[in-house]
């Protein structure tokens, strides 16, 4: 079983390593539709689709391959208690039918007559290589049972019509997919799944190559289908791309980052950092060791460096949080500049406020801005303070106690506990 496994990994590999014999006989582009089934094994457990390959489950894959291959429409045919994941995995307007149901076949007869076209069909797990399928002509089964088949809607149509059942359809019309561009699933045994996610891996980083991405260690490089990166960007080692992440040209991304359903402008530059559910516009570099929270909006030509933290705020153009510093609940201006340690306190303990800083303020090092607080356009705020007032354009806030001077007192201290 394992042997087997393994020797039709041969000509799937060729096609992710020559990609021009892997497009030959690909669909072309008029409607095309797909039908894909999520059965559950003959153990009742989930469908191996919804199994996670590496930080999304098999059926993204699957479909990410299939848009990038044509298809436009998708009606999946599942267990009604996986209907919930498997909607998370398809475009919101994917149609379901439930295994076994009565309106089954009405449903499908729609799906299949709504838009003349093709349609490709899915009956088991497969790993499909992105960018295209290759069929082979009607009747000719390839070297490996692929479970995928294209043909004409009108045919499939007429063939159920006219009674034949599903898979002789298929098999008598369909066109089946070469074991060129999928490979069968067909085992959730650990040693097996490692391998799919290893296949996964090597997918992941032949598709951003070929958009243009640029890698110095492929082998430490994890991502989601779902990410898009732009050409001329290099991706360091230990890089993590998840979700809807996209990141723009010329980039330099990493190492040891990880990025989760972000966009990222041009000219970015991430360095061991966390971002999260956020975006970044051109040309900003983030990190060291820097952590952005969701629903941040970080600004063109920003620097947010060493150990700073962000968390549902937007940060102006040209800004500088050069380290040490907490920004959270806040909207910040362009060109301000933020002193070591400073601290936006946005939570009394029982519900959250805003910072609002204008354009070109500075923030004096070690300041404590106490939520709801409104710094103006070009104020300072002295290093030491604790800002609880709004502070107006072109002003100095000073918000510290006076420095106090007792001459001797360490002195006096000592001799009174008996020492020199």
């Amino acid at each position: 079983m394992f042997l087997q496994d393994w020797t039709s990994l041969f000509p799937f590999l060729y096609a992710i390593l020559c990609p021009f014999d892997f497009f030959l006989g690909g669909l072309d582009m008029e409607s095309v539709g797909a039908v894909v089934f999520l059965p559950r094994d003959h153990a009742n457990e989930m469908p191996l689709l919804l199994e996670k390959l590496l930080f999304s489950p098999g059926a993204v894959w699957l479909c990410e391959a299939l848009k990038s291959a044509g298809v436009g429409r998708f009606l999946v045919v599942c267990h009604d208690d996986d209907r919930e994941a498997a909607a998370a995995c398809f475009p919101a307007d994917t149609e379901f039918v439930t295994t076994g149901a009565d309106d089954a076949g009405a449903k499908l007869s729609a799906f299949l007559t709504r838009e003349p076209g093709k349609v490709v069909v899915v009956t088991r797990p497969v790993l499909l290589a992105p960018d295209g399928l290759n069929f082979l002509p009607a009747g000719q089964s390839p070297k490996v049972e692929t479970g995928m088949y294209c043909m004409s809607t009108e045919v499939l149509a007429a063939d159920l019509a006219a009674g034949e059942d599903f898979a002789g359809a298929l098999k008598l019309h369909g066109g089946a997919v070469s074991e060129t561009c999928a490979m069968p699933l067909p085992s959730r045994h650990p040693a097996m799944w490692r391998m799919y996610q290893g296949q996964a891996q090597v997918l992941e980083v032949s598709r951003l190559e070929r958009m243009g991405a640029r890698f110095i260690d492929p082998g430490s490089f994890f991502s989601d289908p779902t990410v898009r990166v732009g050409k001329g960007t290099v991706i360091l080692p230990g890089t993590i791309l998840r979700g809807k992440t996209t990141i723009g040209a010329d980039c330099e991304i990493g190492p040891n980052s990880m990025i989760q359903d972000c966009v990222i402008g041009d000219g970015v530059t991430v360095n061991a950092s966390q971002l999260n559910e956020s975006t970044v516009a051109d040309r900003t570099k983030v990190g060291p060791f820097a952590y952005v929270r969701p629903h941040c909006h970080v600004g063109a030509d920003v620097k947010v460096g060493d150990f700073v933290e962000l968390k549902n705020s937007t940060i102006g153009d040209g800004t500088k949080i050069s380290h040490l510093t907490y920004v959270g609940d806040s909207d910040v201006g362009d060109h301000v500049n933020f002193g070591c340690g400073t601290v936006t306190v946005n939570y009394d303990g029982t519900a959250k406020y805003r910072t609002t800083i204008g354009d070109h303020a500075f923030i004096g090092c070690n300041t404590n801005l106490v939520a709801p607080v409104k710094i103006g356009d070009r104020a300072y705020t002295a290093a030491g303070s604790t800002v609880t007032e709004d502070v107006p354009a072109d002003s100095l806030c000073i918000a510290r106690s006076p420095q106090t001077i007792k001459v001797q007192w360490a002195a006096k201290r000592r001799r009174a506990k008996g020492r020199k």
